[in-house]
């Protein structure tokens, strides 16, 4: 039985290496002074709540304290089981309602990962490889985001990818091509597996699947005992992670409200 507080632990360590945490008795705030307008460095994670009500009225406090400090969003992570019926009763009501799932590796289905590809995965050590990084990203979200926003986000992460802080960037080279990039994350025995993704034209071909071994392998030598990612309910690569071997272990609710 995985304990869902390691993975709980290793969430709350992984956006610390870009946001500064506010802790209160119910819920920690999460604010990133460099990029201010990035949802997932800036939010605030429901960990325990005492009733609907009382979640109710902390939604509505967060939305007012976003709008008072200058942003135009608040996004509400929720760690807890959350009923259906809240949307309807917020006097705000959110731009999008979505829910993800906690996804744990097994690790005995770490042999069933080899497809006998080859291909050269490198951590990102060097600062001309955050060029690749953002080509990436550009291939990826430049479309839906824009490419300021996206060389913004590469850039803000390249401190944190070129130091020893525990997460460490990752790209997939097939003869000199860029192929796909993945983040890992080591807490303590725990990793956490992030911003994966693989050019469009080389997807449903392998590469994710070498991509995942790969890191996989890194976390098992580093004596990690939990690997797990996070991924919409509603995405179709839920069901490309459960045939590699992961599992679900837990559910969070998101909240995003324009203001």
């Amino acid at each position: 039985m995985i304990n869902i507080d390691k993975i709980m632990k290793c969430e709350n360590k992984y956006i610390e290496c870009f946001s500064k945490a506010t802790e209160q008795q119910d819920f920690i705030r999460y604010r990133d002074g460099l990029i201010p307008d990035m949802y997932y460095h800036n939010y605030t994670m429901v960990r325990s709540i005492k009733d609907d009500s009382a979640l109710i009225r902390l939604i509505e406090s967060e939305i007012a304290y976003s709008k008072n400090t200058g942003k135009d969003f608040c996004l509400i992570r929720c760690h807890i089981p959350v009923n259906d019926s809240i949307p309807a009763l917020l006097s705000h009501k959110p731009e999008e309602v979505s829910k993800a799932g906690h996804y744990v590796f097994d690790i005995s289905a770490l042999p069933k990962l080899d497809n006998g590809m080859e291909y050269s995965i490198l951590k990102v050590d060097k600062p001309e490889m955050l060029e690749d990084l953002l080509w990436l990203d550009l291939q990826q979200d430049e479309e839906s985001l824009g490419r300021d926003f996206c060389t913004r986000r590469v850039y803000r992460r390249k401190d944190i990818y070129l130091s020893d802080e525990g997460m460490n960037a990752y790209i997939c080279y097939e003869n000199g091509e860029i192929i796909g990039t993945c983040n890992m994350f080591i807490y303590e025995d725990t990793a956490k597996i992030e911003d994966f993704c693989v050019t469009s034209q080389k997807q449903r071909k392998g590469y994710g699947t070498a991509i995942l071994k790969t890191l996989i392998k890194i976390a098992l030598e580093k004596n990690v005992t939990v690997i797990y990612l996070e991924t919409d309910e509603n995405d179709t690569a839920k069901e490309m992670y459960k045939k590699r071997g992961f599992y679900k272990v837990g559910e969070l609710t998101d909240f995003l409200f324009k203001i």
